[in-house]
């Protein structure tokens, strides 16, 4: 409300300090929700609570709230939603969850005033999602071991010192539970590639 100017005026610069205080409280709360999980997981209780959920949308909408982040960091998201898209029985907030990490991630470990790439689509008897970045990449020796708990590359680390290494553990033990496979592609120094396949029979119409 206050960034919006809706209490009164809002000067560039106070703008500005809105923005990273507004950043740094949704991090926050990703932050709470990824330690949650991996509480979850620990006491047997990381449950997935299916129900339809129009997958184009809720990208748009994770594209959108990141905006603000990605323009404060003169970058920017290409994201064109498909029509008709079909109906996919998922646990939504812990898709949600994944889409942010992978999105986020990109936009910390980018170069400023890049693009990145985010597309959706049914390929083969796949649903695809993908988010690709032109940022510093993983290095070769330590990819295998990327998805591990608390795992982060050495030049991630250099990157972004508050990092926990828990997103990406999470993001593979919910495209795990929902059947799917974890899309990685990278080279250190040029981009990386992240992403989900879902099985088409997931899908409903």
């Amino acid at each position: 409300m206050l960034m919006d100017g809706d209490v009164g005026k809002v000067t560039s610069e106070q703008k500005h300090l809105l923005q990273e205080a507004f950043i740094s409280s949704e991090r926050m709360v990703r932050l709470i929700g990824d330690f949650l999980n991996v509480s979850r997981l620990q006491t047997g209780k990381f449950i997935i609570d299916r129900h339809p959920v129009d997958l184009a949308k809720t990208i748009e909408e994770e594209v959108e709230g990141l905006g603000p982040n990605a323009s404060a960091r003169g970058m920017k998201f290409t994201y064109t939603a498909p029509k008709n898209f079909p109906l996919l029985d998922l646990d939504e907030n812990k898709i949600q969850q994944v889409i942010m990490n992978f999105s986020d991630n990109a936009i910390y470990y980018s170069k400023e005033n890049s693009t990145i790439a985010i597309k959706l689509a049914v390929v083969g008897n796949h649903v695809e999602f993908t988010v690709k970045d032109t940022g510093i990449g993983v290095p070769h020796a330590e990819q295998e071991q990327l998805f591990n708990k608390f795992f982060r590359a050495t030049n991630a680390r250099k990157q972004r010192p508050d990092g926990t290494g828990v997103g990406l553990f999470l993001a593979k033990k919910v495209i795990d539970a929902h059947n799917g496979e974890i899309i990685f592609h990278s080279k250190e120094g040029e981009g990386s590639t992240f992403g989900f396949r879902l099985p088409i029979p997931k899908l409903r119409a």
